[in-house]
């Protein structure tokens, strides 16, 4: 199974899932909502449960 962590949205506020690969790293997540871009450690909730 992949691991995932989830994140949301500083901007629209959305909840969406990401690769684990993609946390801590300096790519920008963009979400599939508002299509807003940013770093993992701007959401406004993460959540890294297996």
């Amino acid at each position: 199974m992949e691991r995932i962590f989830w994140v949301k949205c500083p901007k629209c506020g959305d909840r969406f899932c990401c690769d684990y690969e993609l946390r801590h790293s300096k790519l920008k997540l963009i979400c599939p909502f508002c299509l807003e871009q940013f770093l993992d450690v701007d959401s406004l909730e993460i959540d890294e449960r297996l």
